[in-house]
Parts: C-alpha cells; sequence; structure tokens
C-alpha cells in the first residue's frame, strides 16, 4: 500500500510537469518511469525510460512496454489508465484489468466505466490540458465509490490522458457505520434522559408534597437510568469485540463451563417468569472444548438466554443442546416464546434492530445484544442461525471450533 501511495505522488509530480508543455513522447514516458521508480529524486535518470512504439498499421495507438517498465505499469495496486482522445484504452494495468473483470487494452472507457463526473474531467483534460480530482460512483450490484485523478497528457500534438483511481467504498462504508450507530446511540440515550428529566422536573413541581406520586416517579427515574446503563454498557462490549473482531482468540475454553456460568448469572430473572431452563447434566462428563475466549463465549451465552427469557411467556422451559461435530463443537437454545417474523431474522443481529414484536415485550433493550453475539461468534471463526417461527419459539444455533493442540 505505501508503495502504491509512493507511485501515486511521484506519479503527480511528473505529470505537474507535462501540464501545458508539449514534449517528444520519448521524454514523456521517461519521465513517468523516472518519477515511479525515484524515492528521492534529484536529477533526470536518462537511462531509465519506457521503452515505446506505435502501431501505424493499427488506427488505435497502443503503447508497449519493456517487461521491466510493464512490470512497474502493472505491480501498482491502484487501478491505472491511459486513454486517447477518442476515450480508448491504450494501457490499462493488472489491478484496473482486476477490477473491472477483464483485459480493458483496446477498449472504449464506456464499455468499463460509466460516470458522467469521470467523461466531464477526462474531456477537461483532454481538451482543456485540465487536471482533474473527481469522485464518482459505480452503479453495480454493490454501489462502488471512487476517487479519480485524471492527469492531461500531450504527446507529439496527440492529446492523451492519464487516470489513477481508489476505490473509497470500504471507507464509505466504514464512515456510514459510524455515524448510523453514533446517531443510534445519541437517539436511544435522549429518551430515558428526557423522562428522567420530565419526572425529576415533576418531583420538584406538582408532586412535591405528594408521597405516593413521588416514590412512583423515582421508580420510573430508576427504570429508565438502568436502561441508559445497560445501553452504556453494551455499547463498550460491543466496542471492545469489535477493536478485537480480526484477532482469532485460541485459548482453550470448556464450552459447558461457560453454559453453567451464564445459566446461573440468569436464573433469578428466568425464575421470576418461572422459566425452566433444562439442559442434559450429564454434559460435564464429555469433552466440550473449543478454541476462544472464556468470558466472550459466556457472554454469548448469557446474551441468548437473556434474549431467550426476555421474548417467553410465564411458564415456559428453554433448552440447551449441547453435540460434537467434525471439527466444532454446535450448541443450541431453543425457546417456547413468540418467535420472530421471517422477514426480521436476518436482521435481528444488526446494531439496534428490534421488529414490531420485540418492541411489545422489552421496550427498555438496548437493541445491541444479539449484535454483540454476532461480532464474538465471528471472532472465533464460527457461525450463527437463528430458525423461528412466530407462535412457537425460536432457535439460535452457534458453531464454534474445536480446540486443537496443533491450532
Amino acid at each position: 500500500m505505501i508503495a502504491g501511495i509512493i507511485s501515486i505522488i511521484l506519479i503527480t509530480l511528473s505529470l505537474a510537469l507535462l501540464n501545458d508543455v508539449s514534449l517528444t513522447f520519448v521524454f514523456v514516458v521517461s519521465f513517468f518511469y523516472i518519477l515511479i521508480y525515484s524515492l528521492a529524486l534529484k536529477k533526470e535518470d536518462k537511462n531509465k525510460k519506457f521503452v515505446v512504439r506505435i502501431d501505424n498499421k493499427n488506427i488505435k495507438k497502443n503503447f508497449f512496454l519493456s517487461e521491466k517498465d510493464k512490470s512497474v505499469f502493472n505491480q501498482n495496486t491502484f487501478p491505472m489508465i491511459i486513454i486517447d482522445s477518442s476515450y480508448t484504452i491504450t494501457q490499462s494495468n493488472v489491478a484496473f484489468n482486476s477490477y473491472i473483470g477483464k483485459d480493458a487494452n483496446g477498449m472504449n472507457l464506456s464499455l468499463c466505466l460509466r460516470s458522467n463526473e469521470l467523461n466531464t474531467a477526462l474531456s477537461d483534460a483532454l481538451v482543456n490540458n485540465k487536471k482533474g480530482d473527481i469522485d464518482f460512483i459505480i452503479y453495480d450490484q454493490v454501489h462502488k465509490y471512487m476517487q479519480a485523478q485524471v492527469f492531461p497528457l500531450t504527446i507529439k500534438k496527440d492529446k492523451y490522458a492519464l487516470v489513477l483511481m481508489i476505490d473509497k467504498t470500504s471507507q464509505k462504508m466504514a464512515e456510514k457505520v459510524k455515524s448510523d450507530f453514533v446517531s443510534n446511540v445519541s437517539h436511544e440515550l435522549k429518551t430515558p434522559l428526557t423522562a428522567i428529566i420530565g419526572f425529576i422536573e415533576t418531583i420538584n413541581g406538582p408532586a412535591k408534597n405528594d408521597e405516593s406520586k413521588k416514590e412512583k416517579f423515582l421508580n420510573i427515574i430508576q427504570t429508565e437510568a438502568e436502561r441508559m446503563q445497560r445501553l452504556v454498557n453494551d455499547t463498550l462490549s460491543l466496542s471492545r469485540v469489535e477493536e478485537s473482531e480480526y484477532q482469532i482468540p485460541n485459548e482453550k475454553v470448556d464450552l459447558w463451563l461457560c453454559c453453567s456460568s451464564a445459566c446461573d448469572s440468569v436464573q433469578s430473572i428466568a425464575g421470576k417468569k418461572k422459566i425452566s431452563i433444562s439442559f442434559d447434566r450429564d454434559y460435564n462428563q464429555e469433552n466440550f472444548y473449543v478454541k476462544g475466549n472464556q468470558d466472550q463465549i459466556t457472554e454469548i451465552f448469557e446474551n441468548l438466554l437473556d434474549n431467550a427469557i426476555t421474548y417467553s411467556d410465564s411458564g415456559t422451559e428453554i433448552k440447551i443442546s449441547l453435540s460434537n461435530k467434525d471439527k466444532n463443537i454446535e450448541f443450541k437454545i431453543t425457546d417456547q416464546g413468540h418467535g420472530i417474523p421471517k422477514d426480521d431474522i436476518l436482521r435481528v443481529s444488526e446494531r439496534f434492530f428490534r421488529s414490531k414484536t420485540a418492541n411489545k415485550y422489552k421496550k427498555n433493550s438496548s437493541g445491541l445484544g444479539l449484535s454483540i453475539v454476532k461480532h464474538i461468534v465471528n471472532r472465533h471463526a464460527g457461525n450463527l442461525s437463528i430458525s423461528s417461527e412466530e407462535g412457537v419459539g425460536s432457535t439460535f444455533t452457534v458453531d464454534l471450533p474445536k480446540f486443537s493442540s496443533d491450532s
């Protein structure tokens, strides 16, 4: 990446020298070659130059580079093309060909990329000898956000343009996720804060001398404060998980102990609804060792069990099962709850997403529990799947890689 950035900087300097100056073809490509190869350019190195031939038998002018020069051009990590005044691509590097999925040499640009912004910048370069910096979008199945620099080239009175491109899609998506996250957290905090402020004003005003109302409002304030605390804790937990998501843990973790610990932690809230949690007590006689982080795997169980308890009616049962597979260990948590609408199943692990039915049962949820589960499972190179039927219940299945002394 650093090499690619340095190449772009050097190419930019080269083309700046060429603006508004008509040079011979050999000198143009010579400068281009020198500036790519030199990291600390002090003077021209006339022994380094592109070897170029123009095929006069063909209407198109094609660039033929030496093997060494072609390697430099092709190995640049950024997509690069050179086009002539008819918008024919006279040279494209490997990065560009890979990006569009075919060899672009000799093709018209319109067959590879379609962008009004890019066409305008190319027109300015070819007609007005003007450099351009643009952002544009490639509308495909997945929209791609691109940044490009367009440089004019004059070679033996013929007009060309060099285009350097950078794919900004990942950066744009990350910025959007960050923006949405901040917006959602702000919105989620605003609701309980507004309620707390309102009830405090009521206690200090109209209900100042009414002890029964004061007690009622104080209980509401406590509930809203706990909601805020839950949101803050879940946000911090999600942030920690996301930061380490691509660092796969390799500790030896006893899945049975994680399950048992999580059951103990949620037993009190399950007891309030008279919900039983059942599993085979003989599990502790088997080996259920996975590769991972014990605290995070326990958190998976806690979040899934809390979710099952929340959306189940009193007097129902939650079942936990563990099973050894070939290379993984699978565990399932099945409830007899209200189920998830079919259209919402794929979205329930998104940050702050709540289905319409979920809002009926837990309005003070942070909406981050299943998102935390998804990111922890991803970090452990595992898999999370959800099956559900409205009015019957849901099953959350998690597969985690077995621990191996060789791993």
